[in-house]
């Protein structure tokens, strides 16, 4: 899978897209095949150093997408 980084506090620049094993789904979770993705008002305020509750850098953002299940258990009223 690919990963968007914050690499450390700063310009768009420090933005890093990296390549990672896809991680096998746990007890409770889906995977997705990711169609669109995208970078937050929160992803950014962390690469400008400037939202509190960001998570140490260096660190993966966004986590909004949108896409196909590909694996996982479905739950009661058809969603997953």
């Amino acid at each position: 899978m690919r990963q968007v980084w914050i690499t450390r506090v700063g310009p768009p620049e420090v933005l890093e897209l990296r390549s990672a094993p896809d991680p096998a789904p746990k007890a409770g979770e889906v995977q997705i095949r990711v169609r669109a993705c995208g970078i937050n008002f929160a992803d950014i305020m962390a690469r400008l150093g400037l939202y509190p509750d960001a998570p140490k850098l260096p660190a993966v953002v966004g986590y909004e997408v949108a896409g196909d299940i590909l694996r996982g258990r479905r739950r009661r009223g058809g969603a997953r």
